[in-house]
């Protein structure tokens, strides 16, 4: 169910925030009878609204950048440190209050028995921060497990479609026919060839069915099934189709990504490229810092009916709602390079669970 606090626009939470904090300064003067009612026309009530709203504004969001620091610490840290700031917003309120009515409306014999701060007061702004800290840290967190909920909902439709896709363009007629012709050629050349092909192809096609229930996998995991599937089209293509994978061991052992990202991407590059032993089709899998690169010599096929961009759609449909990252395209005349963002395992673990 919606609440007041879901809308996250900065233009709302502006407004809504102005509101609680308008809200307490009206609690206060109701309280202090030295305005003489809670909408007192007089310069010292203007200013008073002026000061405390625009104060605990910059407060708010203070606290607000806080939190994003303290999140990641354990509960009792994040609670003392807000305490401590609560305290502080309190006792800031308080001496700033004193001043300005001590020094501009001349007002010091209201405080004459106050030394330092007002134990009400502080005590009061000190509950009030507490309050809306945790008020907004509940619902904050409600909504963002909700927003997961519907981002993974999202994520499994996009991955239904991938699964499709991959599927559909292994199983399409002129793949199976073309597979199953070198699978003929080789049962009388090379039977033991042929036995690693079914079991390579069988692999290839029990991944792209399975993925369907994850949201991202290893990098590692995901260079197997490249490999099986590469296999494959070595079989058919022979030396006019080259693979080389250099990435580096701290990204395979630590880099997560959506299934079947770098297989779709290689399908890719055979299905839209001319090539032959004379000029091979070749496919290169490289680091970049925290990038992976699937690079490939480029040689567009004149007539390229079957070029329809859902792939690469989807793959970037995929990252955004990950890790809301965006893959990169680039090609010239020779070359076409689609660049991966490596996710991390540690920050993007919860997905698949």
């Amino acid at each position: 169910m919606p609440t007041i606090f879901s809308n996250r626009s900065p233009k709302y939470q502006f407004l809504l925030r102005l509101t609680i904090v308008f809200l307490i300064q009206l609690l206060i003067k109701a309280f202090d009878y030295s305005f003489g009612g809670v909408f007192p026309l007089t310069v010292r009530g203007a200013t008073f609204t002026i000061v405390f709203t625009s104060y605990w504004l910059l407060c708010w969001y203070m606290a607000e950048f806080i939190q994003k620091k303290v999140a990641t610490f354990k509960s009792p840290f994040e609670i003392i440190t807000h305490l401590l700031f609560g305290f502080f917003v309190g006792v800031s309120s308080n001496i700033i209050y004193m001043l300005g009515d001590t020094y501009i409306f001349d007002n010091g014999h209201l405080w004459e028995d106050i030394r330092f701060y007002n134990p009400e007061l502080v005590t009061g702004l000190t509950i009030f921060y507490i309050l809306l800290y945790i008020v907004y840290r509940n619902v904050d967190k409600e909504i963002t497990i909700k927003e997961n909920q519907i981002n993974l909902e999202t994520i499994e439709k996009e991955m239904f479609k991938s699964q499709y896709m991959a599927l559909k363009a292994q199983i399409e007629p002129h793949f199976l026919f073309n597979s199953l012709s070198v699978l003929s050629s080789l049962v009388h050349t090379d039977q033991k060839l042929a036995s690693d092909f079914i079991i390579k192809l069988s692999k290839t096609l029990r991944y792209i069915i399975e993925q369907n229930k994850r949201v991202t996998v290893p990098l590692e995991e995901e260079l197997k099934i490249v490999e099986d599937y590469f296999f494959l089209l070595k079989t058919r293509f022979g030396d006019s189709i080259q693979l080389n994978i250099n990435l580096s061991d701290d990204l395979l052992q630590t880099t997560i990504l959506p299934p079947a990202s770098i297989q779709i991407l290689i399908e890719n590059a055979v299905k839209h490229n001319k090539f032959s032993i004379k000029k091979p089709l070749i496919i290169d899998v490289i680091s970049d810092g925290n990038i992976i690169q699937v690079c490939n010599t480029y040689d567009k096929k004149e007539l390229d009916e079957n070029s329809t961009g859902m792939g690469l759609s989807n793959i970037n449909k995929r990252y955004q709602l990950i890790a809301n990252q965006n893959i990169t395209i680039e090609k010239n005349k020779t070359i076409f390079i689609v660049s991966l963002p490596a996710l991390s395992q540690i920050n993007h673990e919860n997905f698949n669970h």
